[in-house]
């Protein structure tokens, strides 16, 4: 991983991040939301629940979308942790000001990237999944906000100690190895608000 890093980093971190994307999707599709799941889901999308499509055994074009995605977003993902290093140096180890500055870089994600990152997630996939806007309104409508609120319940956390502890090389396959299930958590709301 570290070679093929340092050789071509964004090719790297697309490759990483889209195999981490089709586990995801793969294991949200093994949650049925039929059963004990459902009532985890937002009232929004429960009240429909006898317009839902029968839950099909395996959907690969499903798998495909949401790892194409991932592919797609790990240029920007990988840029904006550049961009946070940038604007937010951390100190040597040992030297006072680490957790200040892992504390700013995670604020900031989570005030700019969280929002509009989630924003571009229910977008394209409104988009792929309706072909048109009416689909994304819908996407937002039902699945945005409880989305937004279950980040903040998460990610705060784990970026704090992405931003301290983990090297730049290693931050994006860190959050999208744990992202695993908050992908799959991504892609079962998604597939539920349609």
């Amino acid at each position: 991983y570290n070679r093929s890093y340092n050789k071509r980093p964004i090719i790297t971190l697309c490759i990483t991040n889209g195999i981490l994307g089709a586990l995801s999707d793969g294991l949200a599709q093994a949650i049925t939301y039929r059963d004990k799941h459902t009532k985890q889901l937002p009232e929004r999308l429960r009240q429909h629940e006898d317009q839902w499509p029968p839950q099909p055994a395996y959907d690969g074009m499903r798998t495909s979308r949401f790892a194409l995605y991932n592919v797609c977003v790990a240029p920007f993902v990988g840029k904006w942790y550049m961009v946070l290093d940038k604007y937010f140096p951390m100190p040597g180890v040992g030297k006072p000001g680490r957790d200040v500055v892992a504390l700013k870089r995670m604020v900031t994600d989570q005030v700019v990237f969280a929002p509009s990152s989630l924003a571009m997630f229910f977008t394209t996939m409104g988009l792929i999944e309706s072909g048109n806007w009416q689909g994304v309104r819908e996407k937002f409508r039902d699945a945005y906000s409880s989305a937004l609120i279950a980040n903040y319940s998460v990610w705060p956390v784990v970026q704090l100690i992405n931003f301290k502890i983990m090297p730049l090389q290693y931050r994006l396959p860190f959050v999208s190895s744990l992202g695993i299930l908050w992908n799959a958590y991504l892609s079962w709301i998604n597939n539920a608000s349609k």
